[in-house]
């Protein structure tokens, strides 16, 4: 028995893989192949003990010093996977580059008689792939972008009708961003590009000729930039309008910020309000942000809404008009049957 290579391309064709980053924690938290385990062959200050002794000492020096670190932990690294791994799953194990990490990890798991696969490129390849599809752009689905003012509804009627059945692409939520000035407040930080660029990757694999709802989104959510081809599919996409009362958007964002004005979060809240000062002026920002900070956060969102927001998006509206529906987020359950009952006749989903 021996571990064979697998091409990055086919690595979700395998069905049930178990997928084994071996890799420092340091390099699998900055890059990693979604939904991979990262079980390190050699931890942070061991592989730049590893790599300082490569430069100083040579590669055999830095060989030698490295199997010492290794070798002992090879038991441990065995019994781990096996304790992940289910019945019927494929390991597969990967590196930087399909290198000597990798073929360690698989030769010692072929010795004590486990069947694996080696990932050709590691994660290099992997990334390649990404990027090579990306340049393609090969997708066959009809995006339908949802258009409408801040608090209307548009992120609620996605997972609506994502519960429908429909096909959704939510990009905010893959950014973990609200892709607003306020956008990162209460939520953890945001994925790295590599990361939120393989996520999207596996999530658009996922799609066929059906309609894909997508909310309309600038060229960055956060810092967070999406693709070319992903800006080109949402301006040229089929466009619907959701619209809104001001008392149920204000209710809504309401509910959503509620924890922006708390004392862990105050100062981060006051510092986003400095973006506002070039377009608001000095003394309208200072109001809102009283509001803000004297508990009245109704008032300032509804304040954000009708001096910054709806100002900044009704250009945006104009520009994208006509739409080819129409519907109403204060009833979002609503408005996503309708999607789906427009969807079906235009479209034939």
């Amino acid at each position: 028995m021996t571990w064979r290579e697998l091409a990055p391309e086919r690595l979700f064709d395998l069905k049930d893989a178990l997928v084994i980053d071996v890799r420092s924690p340091c390099e699998h938290k900055a890059e990693y192949i979604p939904h991979s385990v990262n079980i390190p062959l050699l931890e942070d200050d061991e592989r730049v003990f590893i790599g300082t002794t490569y430069a100083v000492e040579g590669e055999m020096v830095a060989r030698r010093k490295a199997l010492k670190i290794i070798s002992p932990k090879i038991p441990d690294i065995v019994d781990k996977i096996l304790e992940l791994k289910n019945q019927g799953q494929h390991i597969v194990v990967h590196c930087w580059r399909g290198g000597l990490r990798s073929e360690t990890v698989a030769s010692f798991l072929t010795v004590v008689g486990i069947d694996c696969w080696r990932l050709t490129g590691g994660f290099k390849g992997w990334r390649k792939v990404v990027m090579n599809d990306f340049a393609r752009a090969q997708y066959s689905f009809t995006p339908v972008i949802l258009h409408g003012r801040t608090g209307v509804g548009k992120s609620e009627i996605l997972r609506a009708l994502e519960n429908l059945g429909a096909d959704v692409l939510n990009l905010e939520e893959l950014a973990n961003h609200r892709g607003s000035v306020f956008g990162a407040l209460g939520l953890s930080v945001q994925p790295t590009q590599k990361n939120f660029e393989s996520e999207l990757w596996l999530k658009l694999r996922q799609f066929t000729s059906r309609p894909v709802f997508i909310e309309a989104e600038s060229r960055k959510i956060g810092r967070i930039a999406l693709p070319d081809f992903l800006i080109d599919r949402i301006a040229t996409g089929r466009r619907v309008e959701v619209t809104g009362s001001m008392a149920r958007r204000v209710e809504r964002i309401t509910a959503e910020y509620a924890n922006v004005f708390t004392d862990e979060l105050k100062a981060e809240a006051v510092a986003a309000m400095q973006n506002l000062r070039v377009r608001l002026g000095n003394k309208r920002t200072d109001e809102i942000a009283a509001f803000g900070l004297n508990g009245q956060l109704d008032q300032a969102i509804k304040a954000l809404l009708s001096d910054y927001y709806d100002p900044l998006y009704d250009g945006h509206l104009a520009k994208n008009a006509p739409y080819e529906i129409t519907v109403s987020g204060d009833d979002v359950e609503l408005a996503a049957r309708q999607l789906m009952q427009w969807a079906a006749d235009a479209m034939g989903s």
